[in-house]
Parts: structure tokens; sequence; C-alpha cells
């Protein structure tokens, strides 16, 4: 795993490697083990790297044989052998043991089609000196970041926003609609807080012409999920062909020539990636699991069970380490909010790198279970949005008022773990329709209290529902609610929380970690499944569970998900209060009328007194009070 950036002057002047050096060393953590740049003419790339195959050649710019193509990536393609060995017979002659070095070679073997022959999560820039040619691309799921900037004079990338940030011809110019749908969702939807710095879109290269009057801008789809079509196989078959697909992913990502673990929690999803690895490991399987003294987020016990009961299935031996951390560590948002570069505010972010800051004492790559939820159904919002649907034959004109009401009659106190708050979710979710039900489940902070806290820098934004309607809700073709709200949450939650998180948390601890549910031929069954293989009867993952049973101890496929939350109301009313305080009411935020200072207070007085529970805005506006403040 690495950091990759680079920059083009189109007036032709030669990049300064100072700031090339500049750019990685944001990145640093990304990849502490080596860096280097390479400039041609109005062109400069450089590549910072965490040595995890190839120890010793494996250093990157990379070229081929005679220095017309380089690349930088960062990621790793799991079928490099095999595709070598193609290469090769073909006469192309290798510099490197690298996984990276098939992408020049399978270039010049087959041009941009060569992305379809890549099985891997990777995000990369080959540069052609020969044309004046340079193309990015990104991972079909968007495992690996990719940011780009560009104007008439420049174009430049990074896997960072923060490494974009230090070209001083980057325009900074904040996006306001960026920030109130982050308000609502606690990340930023799509593209990035700022107008000008976009993403390479998943599966996607991206491709122009960096020298004279030819520059063209060429942006291609190259696979996208496909949810229209399904399998007419019988469930017993397709459990069957998933466990072999899953098997082989997992042994796809245990190619490391570095100590490798698996992170452990309580749930299902980390417990078939931790038996199949067991399983398939030629060396002792070392298992990494964190506990916290708050026993309604702590999962030892349960982790404890599912490591006694996959460990028989460890042919060279089982190791399962554990450690009590303290995720209420404001230094640790802190740093974690730079990291990202810009507001992202799921607090889930903090127990992610303390996992990952524990692992890397021991591993340099970690497995985790990231994806199963959203392609197997595992959240509870897909089966409330089955039953929701059951309340759409009572005409809007009753139904909207008449649940509405009922939803209004259940304090906002406590935390969103108790029953009476997921029954306010689900009344609310009763009283709308359509995106505007997916929405209020997925959504933090409504339309009504935003307008209550905010100040005069959104009063030309349009509301949250509007923009997610266009960009996600309206882009998902499934038929069935809950498989339609799963195609969203691949098209946004995923990518955009989900994934997002895990990459700086664990990258910020200069560890890399491998999603074996996001293979793309996983993804690939998932999407041809009927959902009924999903859901059935009220058990979600069910294929998972048939599938990986001998994995699972007793009664774990039915043990209701935990996840991996903090609990921000808590703190915000203990050990943050006064820092909350003074963060907020006298914080950049309010001075440039981001926030209403008057408003933010009453919601602030709010929560403190326990008369409602505002924790989720309350931690958006302090991650954006630390982001600005940074600034």
């Amino acid at each position: 795993m690495c950091g990759i950036a680079g920059y083009v002057n189109f007036d032709f002047a030669e990049p300064d490697p100072e700031l090339l050096h500049k750019m990685l060393d944001t990145m640093v953590l990304r990849g502490p083990d080596g860096r280097d740049i390479f400039i041609n003419y109005n062109t400069g790339i450089g590549h910072t790297r965490l040595s995890v195959i190839d120890l010793e050649t494996g250093g990157q710019p990379i070229c081929n044989e005679d220095a017309t193509l380089w690349v930088v990536c960062n990621g790793e393609i799991f079928n490099y052998r095999d595709l070598r060995r193609m290469l090769l017979e073909r006469g192309h002659q290798f510099r490197t043991q690298s996984d990276t070095e098939v992408i020049l070679h399978l270039y010049e073997e087959c041009g941009s089609a060569f992305l379809q022959h890549l099985d891997g999560f990777f995000a990369f820039a080959l540069y052609d000196t020969k044309l004046g040619f340079m193309m990015l691309a990104r991972d079909r799921m968007g495992i690996k970041p990719l940011y780009c900037y560009r104007d008439s004079n420049h174009f430049a990338f990074a896997s960072s926003i923060n490494a974009l940030k230090q070209l001083p011809f980057v325009k900074l110019h904040l996006n306001e609609q960026a920030i109130w749908d982050y308000l609502s969702l606690q990340y930023v939807p799509d593209g990035t807080v700022y107008k000008h710095i976009r993403q390479i879109a998943p599966g996607t290269f991206f491709s122009f012409h960096s020298e004279g009057p030819r520059r063209h801008y060429q942006k291609l789809s190259y696979w996208s999920p496909e949810f229209t079509k399904k399998t007419k196989q019988p469930y017993g078959e397709a459990c069957a062909e998933l466990a072999k697909t899953v098997s082989a992913s997992v042994r796809d990502r245990l190619i490391a020539d570095v100590p490798l673990g698996v992170f452990l929690s309580g749930g299902l999803d980390s417990a078939i990636i931790a038996g199949l690895a067991a399983e398939q490991m030629e060396c002792p399987l070392k298992c990494f699991t964190i506990g916290f003294e708050d026993q309604s987020y702590d999962e030892r016990e349960r982790a404890a069970a599912t490591a006694a009961h996959i460990g028989k299935f460890a042919r060279y031996g089982f190791d399962h380490r554990v450690k009590v951390v303290n995720p209420c560590d404001f230094e640790s948002l802190s740093f974690l909010v730079k990291q990202f570069g810009e507001p992202f505010a799921d607090a889930s972010m903090i127990p992610t790198y303390l996992l990952s800051r524990f692992a890397r004492e021991e591993v340099t790559v970690a497995l985790s279970g990231d994806g199963a939820d959203e392609l197997f159904g595992g959240y509870e919002r897909y089966l409330a949005l089955r039953y929701l649907g059951k309340f759409d034959t009572v005409p809007e004109a009753i139904r909207r008022p008449l649940f509405r009401l009922a939803a209004a009659m259940i304090p906002e106190i406590g935390n969103e773990r108790q029953k009476w708050a997921r029954a306010r979710r689900f009344l609310r979710g009763a009283a709308s329709s359509g995106a505007e039900r997916y929405l209020g489940i997925l959504s933090r902070t409504d339309e009504a209290l935003k307008r209550a806290v905010c100040g005069k820098v959104f009063d030309y934004v349009h509301p949250t529902l509007e923009t997610f309607t266009e960009e996600f809700y309206g882009k998902a073709f499934s038929a069935n609610p809950s498989e339609r709200a799963s195609e969203v949450d691949l098209l946004s939650y995923l990518r955009e929380d989900i994934l997002k998180k895990v990459d700086v948390a664990s990258m910020s601890a200069s560890l890399e970690v491998r999603s074996p549910f996001l293979d793309y031929k996983v993804v690939k069954l998932s999407c041809l499944y009927p959902y009924e293989f999903k859901e059935k009867d009220g058990v979600r993952k069910r294929i998972l569970a048939d599938a990986f049973e001998k994995y699972l101890p007793e009664g774990l496929a039915r043990r209701p998900k935990r996840g991996f939350g903090v609990p921000l109301a808590a703190w915000f009313r203990n050990e943050w209060r006064e820092l909350l305080r003074a963060r907020l009411l006298d914080g950049v935020c309010v001075r440039k009328h981001i926030f209403n200072g008057r408003g933010l207070e009453r919601v602030l007085n709010a929560h403190l007194e326990k008369k409602a529970d505002y924790s989720y805005l309350l931690f958006s506006a302090l991650v954006l009070e630390l982001f600005l403040a940074d600034e």
C-alpha cells in the first residue's frame, strides 16, 4: 500500500521536484518504506511506498524496458503472477518481481482494454513519454482513493487531498452544498468538500495528452455492478459457488512478503474471513480484537468465542491478540481529521484507527470483513425498508401526518442503539417513501435541524434529498426496496463512508487492509442473487450464514449486529463537555457564519441537559470546526 502523486504543467514548465516531495511528505504514513519521483518535460510523478510484495526491487515509479512508459500505483494486483507468465511468453522483459510492473506490460499488450484483466484493488497513473499521454484508473469498487485537480494550465493527482493542497496553483474553494450534505450524512456523498478537487470514479479510467494542442480529456467506465439480471441457480448451488469464490478471494489476499493477520470482531463477517484464512495460512494466523470498558460497545467476549471455534481450522496455529483501548481520545480525533483532508464524521474511524495501530505492532497487512453488509443484506435498514413498504398502501395524505405525529411522541433522548430510538426512525420512515424514506433512515440530521443551527453561508443550497436522489437513488434500478437500498449503498455509503474510513484510518497506522468480500467476482455473484437469498424470514445475510456455517459458533448467524460505534452522546455530556462548548461556540464556524451561534448553543444545551440527543450533529459540527481551524 502506498501513496501516489503527480502533476502536469500545460504551459510546458518543468515540475518542481520540491513540490513533488512536499506532496509525498503528506503521505509518509501511507508509504514509510521509501519514495522516489520521475520528471520528464512538463510531467512529474511520485510514489511513497509501504513494502508488501517484492521488498527488494519493487520501488516505484517503475518503467518498461525502454523507459518510455512509467507507472505509480497504490494497491495490489492479485493475479499478477498469472499475468506475468502470459506476458513473459509474449516476449516482455521484467525488471522486478512486483505486481505493479505487470500494469506497464499489459498496457503495451492490450491498450486501455488491459483494465479488464486486472484483479485487485488499485489506483494508478500511467505515463507514456512518447505520446505525452497519461491514464489514471481506479479499481472497480473504489477501495483505493484517487483525487484530481485540473485547470487551464495544470492537471494534478494524488492519493490524498492533503497532497494536492501542497500545490500553489490548486484552488481550495469550499463547496457549500457538500458541507450541507455532509451535515446530514457525516460524509461528503459526491466529489469532495472543495469545488475544484474531484475523485476518479470507481471502475473508471481518465486519460489525456499532456503535451501540445492534442489535450483531450476522456473518461470511460470499464465496470459497474449489475443488479438487473438474476440467477436461476438453486439456492444450494449458489451457496456452494459463493463459498468457492470467497475462499479464492481470501487465498489471493494472503499473498504478501510481510506478516499478515485478520481483524476479528464478534460478528459473522470477520468470523468467515478468519476461518478461511486459518485453513489456508501456511503459518500461524494472528487475529486482532480491541475491547472497550463500556460493555454496550465491547465485543471481546463474542470475539473470544469465535476465536475458540475457528482456531480448530488453523493448520499451523491460531494466535488471538486482544487489547482494551479508550476511544475517548481527542488527540486521535484531531489527528484523524487532518489525515482525511476534508470533513468526515463517522465516529467509528477512531476505533478503526486504534485497531489498525494495534495490529500494526505485529503485521503489515490485515484482512477485514468490510462489504458483506452492503452485498448480502446485513443492515437493519434493509429489513426495515421491506416492512415499511407495507405502509405504502395507506394514502400519503393520511400516512404522512399520522406517522409523523406518532414519531414526534417519542422523545429524542438517549442514543440510537436503544429500541425506542429505532422505533422513532421507523415511524418517520413510514411517513415517507422512496428516496426520502431511504435518506431519512440513513441521515443523522434533517433539513429543519440544519436550518436551525446553520448560518447564511447556506442560503442557496439545495435540500440534501435533491442532490442525493439525482446522484445516487435515481441511478439505482432494483425493484425490491431493500435491494435498491443495497445498490445505493454500494454507490455512496460503502464508497464514501466505509471504504474511505478504513483506508484513511488504516493508512494512518501504515497498515494495509484487504477486504475479500469486495473482490469484484464476489460482488458480481451478490448482484445476481435474488434478494430472498440474502434475507428471508427476518434472517439477514442468510446465504453467507449457510455457505460458511462451519466457521460460525452456534447462534452467531442470528445474533443482532452491534457495529463499531462509540458513545458520543455520553462523551459530550461528560469527558468532552467543556471542550465541545469552547470549540463550537467560539470557533471559526461561528465566525464565518457557517453556524448560527445562538441556534447552535440551543442545540448544544438541549443535548447537555439530556432534553434531546443531538450527538451526531454535534460531532459533525466538531469535526468541521477542527477541519476549518486547521485550514
